[in-house]
């Protein structure tokens, strides 16, 4: 049997003094044979995060490397991650966020599959399970329990014309771990990424080499209701506040991410064509494709709530939305999500 890959398990981390420890707690409690290092980065939190991370790691009776750092200043998710990358000692990271629990073998599933497809750069295993705050206690008792047996993976490699559906939508998988080629070989995230690391790193890594799906495998267990920043501070409640909140969100994610994901495309397309055969780019062409069709529709989405009436009905016909929902999304947003509360009431009653 092959010696497992060194990984390095990335924590990133910023204000979640409430569940920071049991995220940290989930780290160590991993089972992995082979050789792993931690590096859990703090951007500048300013409640106590940073100091029971340090309370955590000084309890640690292991015997893996183990840093703990912060960034100069505040630098957002994409800072961040540059920050903590640069104590990488491995070929892998296994990223990891500081409200959530990492299932004890997901560095197993992930170790295992990196000796069993040579070449591959990305692992995405199968989308998580959620938690809520009220549902911790049996979620750290189920993160303690392996993942299940390893499974056959679903190899993707766009070189070789992979269904569309694996290509494109690998990166909804929930958790990847990701080759540090991604970042040797195009450098370091735009620091205006702070909220499309993930993407840019799944198509930095998609071009560079075969990515793998793991199914059955639901090694990381999300929170709820933290506020963290992917779900724009949205606490699941079917409310008026929340689905404003949501908006607001998306309106200022597509704004935000148009930039550094237009950067990535014209960077990776250039690469392709550099590097790629005639055969290969043929094969890859609908992944690109993909790519343009996401930038098109990022590009729509960051107008959205910016402008009146007639601009959210232009960008609802040409994102092909169906005829209902396109009359209650080109509402005014307080009209739109006072009708779209009260229709999750009624359906929830149902």
């Amino acid at each position: 049997m092959p010696q497992l890959p060194k990984l390095s398990y990335v924590l990133l981390s910023h204000n979640r003094e409430k569940y920071i420890r049991a995220a940290i707690e989930s780290a160590f409690a991993q089972d992995y044979e082979g050789e792993l290092e931690y590096i859990f980065s703090d951007d500048c939190s300013t409640d106590r995060t940073f100091e029971i991370i340090k309370e955590c790691v000084a309890a640690y009776k292991g015997n893996r490397r183990v840093v703990v750092t912060q960034p100069p200043t505040n630098l957002r998710t994409a800072g961040n991650f540059n920050h903590a990358l640069s104590f990488v000692q491995s070929d892998w990271i296994v990223r990891a966020d500081d409200d959530d629990l990492s299932v004890v073998d997901r560095c197993t599933v992930i170790g295992k599959v990196i000796n069993a497809v040579p070449g591959c750069t990305y692992i995405a295993t199968e989308a998580s399970k959620y938690f809520t705050d009220n549902e911790e206690q049996a979620a750290v008792a189920e993160s303690r329990t392996p993942c299940g047996t390893f499974m056959h993976p679903r190899v993707v490699d766009i070189r070789e014309a992979s269904p569309d559906e694996c290509a494109y939508h690998a990166k909804t998988y929930s958790y990847k771990a990701w080759s540090m080629e991604a970042y040797r070989a195009f450098g370091e995230l735009p620091l205006d990424a702070y909220w499309a690391d993930d993407y840019i790193f799944y198509f930095r890594t998609a071009v560079l080499g075969k990515g793998v799906l793991v199914d059955n495998a639901v090694a990381v267990l999300i929170r709820n209701g933290s506020g963290n920043q992917s779900r724009g501070d949205d606490d699941n409640a079917r409310d008026y506040r929340a689905i404003i909140r949501l908006e607001q969100f998306n309106d200022k994610y597509y704004n935000l991410t148009y930039a550094p994901m237009l950067a990535t495309y014209n960077q990776l397309k250039d690469y392709v064509e550099e590097h790629f055969s005639a055969q290969e780019k043929e094969a890859a062409a609908p992944f690109m494709a993909d790519f343009a069709i996401n930038m098109e529709h990022r590009d729509h989405l960051r107008s959205y709530w910016r402008k009146g009436t007639l601009n959210r009905l232009k960008i609802c016909r040409e994102m092909g939305y169906p005829a209902a929902f396109t009359m209650l999304y080109c509402l005014p947003m307080p009209i739109y999500a006072g009708l779209l509360s009260i229709i999750r009431k009624l359906k929830g009653k149902s």
